[in-house]
């Protein structure tokens, strides 16, 4: 009887706790237990049991309709996954398990990027007039302007705070875009040649040129002493932050070869076009230029760009601009290409 008790007490104890539904990623199988291993967006895995009344459904990257869900089996799960948990009171075990194949978003993120890369454009915000945003760019040839038509219809998104990932971005209106904020949007061409977005995405970046303090590995941060301020400032570094490295300014003299080929058009192809560099290149007492997205604290901001081994390029643009602060000096290269909308102040939104 007392076993009875405690048994029907703990029951009890779990179907009280159990959340009305869990997102997340799985993680692992116990077979023997039936129960799959959710990591949620936020904490540790939790196990949950499923059983004969548990429905398993498919749905494709993005449906929100579950009508257009398919029948699926609990078999059909595979680490990776990402998975919506529902509960119903009453019922231990999960009622329904809604599960979009990892298989499936690689695919989907693929053809985004490949469209982005197709179809996208990205630039500093340099007029509003209505509906029409004017981004610039500089390039070699000069100051290159874009318009850009937002429409109702246009999906129009803002980076969060220390995130740098698009699917992180938040739902946002033309009303809180701001001349100087940075954007990439994808659409066609008009015949008058603006570009219908349909969808547009921006944010307020920081451009910092600091010296390496500190490279924590374990914490994935690097401390950097901020030439203009002086103050130290702690960058994130994540698996989304893209590394670049400048060649050696002798490599150029000497013409030895590096990773860019032919001539850049504009600041964010060079950038793009340099080889790309990893933590070892991030070495105390080297100067580095961050972008980074505005941080919830002003010491602390999560790394976009990292463009490493730019201390010969930075003396060699302040011996040409005496008395610049070091962005100053950077802006004025090749007859000030580099400042302005488009210059060193752009290479945050690299994709």
């Amino acid at each position: 009887m007392i076993r009875f008790v405690a048994a029907a007490l703990l029951a009890c104890t779990t179907l009280a706790a159990q959340p009305k539904s869990i997102l997340g990623t799985v993680a692992d199988f116990k077979p023997a237990s039936l129960e799959i291993g959710v990591k949620p967006d936020s904490g540790g895995v939790r196990w949950i049991a499923f059983g004969p009344e548990t429905q398993v459904v498919l749905v494709a990257p993005g449906q929100s309709d579950l009508s257009k869900a398919l029948p699926a089996k609990i078999t059909d799960i595979a680490r990776e996954d990402r998975v919506m948990v529902s509960f119903v009171d009453g019922m231990a075990e999960a009622r329904r398990i809604v599960v979009i194949s990892a298989t499936a978003i690689a695919r989907r993120d693929v053809a985004e990027r490949l469209d982005w890369e197709q179809r996208g454009i990205s630039g500093v915000v340099a007029a509003i007039d209505g509906d029409i945003v004017t981004l610039e760019n500089r390039t070699q040839q000069g100051v290159q302007q874009i318009l850009v038509a937002v429409a109702a219809k246009t999906a129009v998104r803002r980076y969060a705070p220390d995130s740098v990932k698009f699917t992180e971005a938040q739902p946002s209106g033309m009303k809180e875009i701001a001349v100087g904020d940075q954007v990439r949007t994808r659409g066609d061409r008009n015949q008058d040649g603006r570009l219908a977005a349909e969808d547009l995405v921006f944010g307020t970046f920081l451009t910092t040129i600091g010296t390496v303090s500190e490279v924590d590995r374990a914490a994935g941060e690097m401390r950097i002493v901020d030439l203009a301020s002086k103050k130290l400032l702690t960058i994130r570094l994540t698996a989304d932050t893209r590394l670049r490295k400048m060649p050696d300014l002798r490599d150029l003299m000497f013409g030895k070869p590096h990773a860019a080929q032919g001539p850049p058009g504009s600041v964010a192809e060079m950038l793009q076009s340099l080889p790309e560099g990893t933590v070892d290149d991030l070495k105390v007492g080297t100067s580095v230029v961050v972008t980074s997205t505005r941080g919830l604290r002003g010491d602390r901001v999560t790394g976009i760009m990292v463009l490493a081994n730019v201390g010969a390029l930075l003396q060699m643009a302040q011996s040409q601009a005496e008395g610049a602060s070091p962005m100053e000096a950077l802006n004025r290269l090749h007859g000030g290409m580099m400042g302005g909308p488009g210059g060193f102040n752009l290479p945050a939104i690299l994709q």
